[in-house]
């Protein structure tokens, strides 16, 4: 076990109770909460690269909590009316195709290592930011952030979330059914 194992493992576990202070309408705890949560996102993967200490735990673990947090807030800010059906939509969608696609191809029995593409990467980054400025501006309606309102910024990093979103859906796809069509497939 790494440091950043430990950090995914703590990612996990700050799920539940960022679900239940939701539940319990305690937004702002749920909202450090998810900004502890996504600080370790954004630092696990980067501390396992730089000390070269990438393990199979981790690299299990790491999606798993992702997944997890991220539809944790998005199902939030969902019914708190934050976010839009479209937008929730195209991100739970794409993270269900991937599964699905995963799971068809275990079914399959199609050796395949999910590699994640820059644009997803940075998806998760944006994701990340929408859901930080969404649940600031519902907490904070009145708020501006660089003398503009947080509304302003959230709609900015939603729009350029659900691009990258879109994108690396496209990749995933391609990629999928180069796989599932063969080696011979360009």
């Amino acid at each position: 076990m790494t440091l950043a194992d430990y950090l995914t493992i703590l990612r996990l576990v700050l799920v539940p109770f960022f679900l239940l202070s939701f539940i319990q309408g305690n937004t702002m705890q749920a909202f450090v909460l998810f900004a502890i949560a996504g600080g370790t996102d954004l630092v696990d993967g980067t501390i396992a690269r730089l000390l070269k200490r990438q393990t199979k735990i981790g690299a299990f673990l790491d999606p798993i909590a992702d997944k997890a947090l991220m539809a944790a807030a998005f199902t939030c800010l969902f019914i708190l009316k934050v976010f839009p059906i479209w937008y929730f939509l195209l991100v739970v969608g794409r993270d269900a195709l991937i599964l699905l696609g995963l799971g068809l191809f275990k079914f399959k029995k199609i050796d395949v290592q999910l590699v994640p593409v820059l644009s997803s990467k940075l998806a998760t980054l944006f994701n990340i930011i929408t859901v930080v400025f969404g649940f600031l501006s519902y907490l904070y309606p009145n708020a501006f952030f660089l003398k503009q309102p947080l509304s302003v910024w959230f709609q900015v990093s939603m729009t350029i979330a659900a691009f990258l979103v879109i994108m690396s859906s496209v990749q995933y796809s391609w990629a999928g059914w180069r796989i599932w069509r063969g080696p011979n497939t360009k």
